[in-house]
């Protein structure tokens, strides 16, 4: 008979307060506790030569980057072909743009956007990205070798959050968490730094969901044990997977 699952929220607020009490209303047990938080970056150069630019190509890798983009620009965005990461971002993206972004589908990361039939020829294309400060440099180096001309337009940096490890340790024990939805990279490093070394083999027992393959790689590296694929970071579509999966809810 499989455990049900007593789940650790980490997403950014307030998506991760939003998750848990779905989940919780379909009785999967859930603590929010984000790790980190987004702070708006505001560069007034970098704007002005996006809103007056020409790209071919514009790509949001996230749902922060069109939400804070967007505190920034108080006018027609630039006309241009725009990708976003997953459905999520895409749906943002289409709230302020005239066409409809285009999305991978088979995966919600950088590999997926990689992958597009659009973004194989783009010899001398003028590629815009929309991303935080400091963001994976894969997506760029790749096109750049590709032969784009790749800019960036960085509209907020994560901070963490100052937390207690051990306490906070305590208190998931405490509720016999068993697992932890972990929405990227950066959030999975910050609780593999957050959790102190006496605890670090209870966290790498913790069932770790994430969005991509890349993330799973990064924490079988760190040493969790067990690590599942979810198939969206929408929460709908994470209430549902947990709903469809016996043992996974009461």
């Amino acid at each position: 008979m499989k455990t049900e699952s007593r789940l650790l929220i980490t997403r950014f607020s307030p998506k991760a307060e939003l998750l848990a009490l779905e989940l919780n209303k379909v009785g999967c047990f859930s603590i929010a506790q984000p790790l980190l938080r987004i702070e708006a970056l505001e560069d007034a150069l970098t704007t002005e030569k996006f809103v007056n630019g020409y790209y071919d190509v514009v790509i949001a890798v996230s749902g922060n980057a069109v939400e804070c983009t967007k505190r920034l620009i108080n006018k027609e965005w630039p006309k241009a072909t725009y990708i976003a990461v997953g459905v999520s971002t895409q749906a943002l993206l289409n709230g302020v743009i005239e066409n409809e972004a285009l999305v991978p589908e088979d995966s919600a990361d950088s590999e997926g956007l990689l992958n597009l039939e659009l973004l194989q020829s783009i010899q001398g294309k003028r590629i815009l990205i929309l991303r935080g400060q400091g963001g994976r440099d894969l997506l760029d180096k790749t096109l750049a070798a590709r032969g784009a001309e790749v800019t960036f337009l960085e509209s907020y940096k994560r901070v963490k959050l100052d937390l207690n490890g051990i306490e906070l340790v305590n208190n998931w024990q405490q509720a016999s968490i068993n697992g932890a939805i972990i929405s990227s990279t950066e959030i999975l490093n910050q609780l593999f730094t957050l959790v102190p070394n006496k605890y670090k083999d209870w966290l790498s027992k913790l069932i770790l969901y994430v969005p991509s393959s890349r993330v799973a790689q990064q924490a079988s590296l760190l040493g969790a044990r067990q690590v599942v694929i979810l198939p969206s970071l929408r929460t709908e579509r994470i209430v549902e997977f947990f709903k469809e999966n016996n043992g996974k809810c009461k």
